[in-house]
């Protein structure tokens, strides 16, 4: 049985129960374990020592989706990065456009250490969430926030807003190769840093 599948038949089972409960109705050859990596999941809320919670599927949604949480992630490691395409312009705006993103898919592009790869991909699992390399099929439909990496032999980054990005130069260099979704950004970046572009991508 699945994961998900036992959350359904606990979610009908009881909304709140302690660890003893569990062990004592569902046999498992690690209880606690399967408890831990629930609650990891952000199936079940852990309310006190040795008491669970069942989160419902729009809480278990919204957890998956809580995208200040996943930037926030980022000051607490000191491996080298920089956030880049869509997240470049996203932080340069300062939050003021955003695009092919939704509600439910969430991707956060960032250039990496190609050294650092392996790193990076337990600090997000342990974490949780779901970490990608750009150019690579997954090996299962990703949906939420997640990461998407893109190794580099260095990495050159600026700090905005307590974010390590790609300069200003190559975001508005990104954002003229995608003029067609980006020229909306472009007119921003040229309002707030003064780039002197308006002549040639307005109108």
């Amino acid at each position: 049985m699945s994961y998900h599948e036992l959350w359904t038949v606990v979610s009908n089972w009881r909304k709140e129960f302690s660890s003893g409960e569990f062990a004592r109705t569902f046999y498992s050859p690690d209880p606690n374990k399967v408890l831990h990596d629930m609650t990891k999941k952000g199936m079940f809320e852990r309310i006190g020592i040795g008491r669970y919670r069942v989160r419902d599927m729009k809480e278990y949604v919204f957890s998956r989706n809580d995208v200040r949480k996943a930037y926030s992630l980022l000051h607490s490691t000191p491996l080298p990065y920089a956030l880049t395409s869509v997240d470049a312009v996203y932080v340069w705006t300062h939050g003021g456009y955003n695009a092919d993103r939704f509600f439910g898919f969430y991707p956060i592009h960032m250039k990496v250490k190609k050294e650092d790869l392996a790193k990076w991909k337990r600090f997000f699992a342990k974490n949780g969430y779901k970490a990608i390399v750009n150019g690579k099929r997954p090996g299962e439909t990703l949906f939420g926030t997640f990461f998407v990496l893109y190794p580099e032999h260095g990495v050159a980054a600026k700090e905005v807003e307590s974010l390590m990005v790609d300069s200003l130069d190559k975001t508005v260099e990104f954002c003229k190769k995608n003029i067609y979704t980006f020229e909306p950004a472009l007119e921003m970046l040229d309002e707030r840093y003064h780039l002197h572009l308006e002549a040639k991508y307005r109108g």
